[in-house]
């Protein structure tokens, strides 16, 4: 089968190395041929063409004659639009990591309009795997009262900055996760809360992950929880939220440079690319971790799914030169992927034309997914 990937930095990079184990013929589209050469090339995988492009229309348009099973866009959101619009027009499978509500409301509404085959957006880790988590806890139980999604990208040694923290993302959206009103179901009815407000202690009850890790924090940050929110309103939930889990003494300290010194958002892309993307150069053990955690009640019953990633723990050896955040984000969209390549939406996408999370089988995705981490 084959796989059209646009965009060849990180999250593209490991994109193309999943789908490459996973024995697709790979299409690989950037504008930049040395990143192109540099990140994919550098895999060593098999079957694979490389594309460097400004005009994404065109280079798109190209699809056709390759006939993808399924297209990816790990591209920045403001480009992705691009992309899916040309597969709604001409019925090719689309999945993208999201990273804009709006955009991903646009382009599901476009789908839903016209599309002939299976367009699902936000993919990645949160939004992605998290909210189908929580889908499989609601499942489960067969309903709930609440839901509750929590994710974390944490360095693996703490301290190694005052923010007790890694940037293994892009740092722009991280800012505005943090900075953004959030979406969240209270009593039944969806409110707008403050980024970075709702501040918990966490207790992680797996006792290897919280050996590992100690106390967390948790606290709303935006985009995360995609339409999750809505969905869970739709079926009578009555609480619904996604947070984000940092070591203790990270929001306090960033919302401290937010509210009081009231920086802008120059000042505050500098400390985070200085102060905690810079650690290769100072001799700092730089590894991450990924740790997602859902928690799903109805009435007594309680389904609680915690998952660590670790940067340096793989099935296959060539994995371990990946983040953490690289294989939680490109392996979960990887594994939707060949779920939509295989064909296995396209019945949902048929009777409905709104893909959700509810539609991906779990025990295929996470099938996938552990045999690729």
């Amino acid at each position: 089968m084959k796989a059209a990937i646009f965009g060849a930095g990180r999250m593209g990079t490991a994109i193309a190395y999943a789908m490459n184990k996973m024995g697709y013929s790979l299409y690989v589209i950037d504008r930049d041929i040395n990143i192109l050469n540099e990140n994919i090339g550098g895999l060593e995988i098999n079957n694979y063409q490389l594309e460097a492009t400004d005009d994404l229309k065109t280079e798109v348009s190209r699809l056709l004659s390759n006939k993808p099973d399924v297209v990816i866009s790990a591209l920045p959101y403001h480009q992705t639009e691009i992309v899916a619009e040309f597969c709604i027009d001409n019925g090719i499978r689309y999945c993208d990591l999201g990273g804009s509500v709006p955009v991903s409301g646009e382009i599901n509404y476009s789908a839903f309009k016209k599309a002939t085959a299976p367009v699902m957006t936000d993919l990645g880790l949160a939004p992605g795997w998290i909210n189908i988590l929580a889908e499989q806890g609601f499942q489960q139980l067969g309903g709930a009262d609440e839901v509750s999604m929590m994710v974390g990208g944490l360095p693996l040694v703490q301290y190694n900055n005052p923010l007790n923290y890694t940037i293994t993302w892009s740092i722009d959206g991280l800012i505005n996760e943090y900075r953004d009103d959030c979406e969240v179901l209270i009593n039944g009815k969806i409110e707008e809360v403050h980024g970075m407000g709702g501040l918990v202690p966490v207790q992680i009850i797996d006792r290897y992950i919280s050996d590992n890790l100690g106390e967390l924090e948790a606290f709303y940050t935006s985009g995360g929880s995609s339409h999750t929110i809505n969905t869970m309103k739709d079926r009578g939930v009555k609480y619904c939220s996604y947070k984000t889990l940092r070591y203790p003494g990270h929001c306090k300290l960033v919302r401290f440079l937010i509210d009081r010194c009231e920086l802008p958002e120059d000042c505050l892309r500098h400390i985070f690319e200085k102060g905690c993307a810079d650690n290769y150069h100072h001799g700092v053990d730089r590894r991450d971790l990924v740790i997602l955690k859902t928690v799903v009640t109805k009435g007594d019953l309680s389904w609680n799914k915690e998952i660590l990633v670790n940067a340096d723990k793989g099935s296959f050896e060539d994995v371990k030169n990946f983040t953490a955040m690289q294989k939680a984000t490109a392996f979960s969209i990887a594994s939707v992927a060949d779920i939509m390549a295989r064909g296995l939406l396209d019945r949902d996408f048929g009777l409905d034309r709104r893909l959700n999370y509810s539609h991906i089988p779990y025990e295929e995705f996470n099938t996938t997914l552990n045999k690729l981490l």
